[in-house]
């Protein structure tokens, strides 16, 4: 492919199979593994997933007016070094409220890391392979899901959780590296007399309200946070209670999960600007709550590894088209905000979901509200999809707006229409 081909894309690739292997094995560690060694709760694990999310929900869409200002790539190493200061500071951890505490700042750095890897691509390849560049992106992280949970269940066989954690930090200071050696071109704009970073963020904010395509990828981007939240909380108690098997088939499950994103990522890439479409997404939403829910519908191991197989090719479906569409919905001056809030969407929605999953199951079994949130998000999927039909399909870059609609944006307001 022609993408390959541009200078310091294989080398980004080839960073971030590194560095979120390491993240896949220390979430590993910290989801799965404690849930199994400290034998923790429902409200455990809702307490965990709340304390994690706090800082990116809260904090997260202001990381976007650093990116847009100093480039992605300054903030990508900034959120690097940060992530591989506090996995060594993990590796100290002994209890599981020490593991929370010390894990308080991963949603942030995450968060950073995450948004200003969102807006390189546009950066550095042509747009008419955008749309491969992300879905090869997206596969080089994905592979991280496929080795990272075997790899993690071997680290802590021999190294405990403390193992997983000087791993993580390891791959953080590659992910470091590679970002230094990179060429983003990036235009630093000075700010005009008396406008704030609060101003900036509030013009993000209006941006992504003010547009029909970003306001509706990012709300259905909500909602299939929602799902995941959800089953962040089940899965562990799925193969712990359900199930009745170890962590090692927990990390199993993982695995096959990435191989169904990996394998799909690899097809998206080669179909390229044909999957580019909200009703992509809108059906992908639709098939994912269907395949979630058989994948915790079942007290069998085998439709349980059909199910997280198929899962994970659905939400390849979701992840890449939603990803090109934003960076095409959106002027590049303002990727960072748009891209911070994006994933700010995901600690938000586990703060809300997590709680109230927890809540839920002193009420019914893991496997009922499993298949009752899949299914809740099929029909949510339906609605989506209809309103979809009525959403343009980008083409060009959001640069190449009319420049009414630029000078509308550059002014703080939203596009017209």
């Amino acid at each position: 492919m022609r993408v390959l081909k541009v200078p310091g894309f294989a080398l980004l690739l080839f960073g971030q199979a590194v560095n979120t292997t390491g993240s896949w094995i220390s979430l590993i560690a910290i989801w799965g593994f404690a849930a199994f060694r400290y034998d923790v709760s429902p409200g455990g694990l809702a307490v965990l997933f709340v304390v994690l999310s706090v800082p990116g929900a809260l904090l997260g869409p202001a990381l976007g007016v650093p990116i847009d200002r100093f480039g992605p790539k300054a903030m990508l190493v900034v959120a690097n070094v940060l992530g591989m200061l506090d996995a060594l500071a993990l590796t100290q951890a002994h209890s599981y409220v020490q593991i929370i505490l010390l894990a308080l700042p991963l949603g942030l750095i995450d968060a950073l890391a995450r948004a200003s890897l969102d807006a390189i691509p546009p950066r550095i390849v042509p747009d008419e392979q955008l749309v491969r560049a992300n879905a090869l992106l997206g596969g080089a992280q994905d592979l991280a899901i496929v080795v990272g949970p075997a790899l993690a269940a071997l680290v802590n066989s021999h190294w405990g959780i403390s193992g997983a954690f000087a791993i993580d930090a390891v791959t953080w200071f590659v992910g470091a590296l590679v970002a230094l050696r990179m060429r983003v071109p990036h235009t630093r704009r000075e700010r005009a007399e008396g406008v704030t970073s609060w101003h900036e963020l509030r013009e993000g904010g209006r941006l992504a309200r003010g547009t029909p395509g970003l306001r509706w990828t990012l709300g259905v981007a909500a909602s299939v946070y929602a799902l995941w939240a959800v089953f962040g909380v089940l899965e562990p108690l799925y193969v712990r209670d359900v199930l009745h098997e170890s962590a090692a088939t927990f990390a199993l499950l993982q695995t096959v999960f990435g191989i169904g994103l990996v394998t799909t990522s690899l097809v998206l890439a080669a179909w390229g600007d044909r999957l580019v479409r909200p009703t992509v997404i809108g059906g992908a939403v639709v098939a994912s709550g269907l395949t979630a829910a058989l994948y915790l519908g079942t007290s069998s191991v085998t439709v349980a590894f059909v199910g997280v197989f198929l899962w994970g090719i659905d939400v390849a479906f979701f992840y890449v088209p939603a990803r090109t569409l934003l960076q095409r919905y959106a002027p590049e001056a303002f990727h960072g905000r748009v891209m911070a809030l994006n994933h700010s969407l995901e600690p938000a929605a586990g703060i809300v979901m997590t709680p109230l999953a927890a809540v839920a199951l002193l009420v019914v079994s893991v496997s009922v509200l499993g298949v009752a949130a899949g299914l809740l998000a099929t029909v949510g999927g339906i609605f989506v999809l209809r309103r979809a039909r009525r959403l343009p399909v980008p083409g060009p870059a959001a640069d190449e707006l009319p420049p009414s609609t630029r000078d509308a944006i550059g002014l703080g307001g939203a596009p017209p229409g």
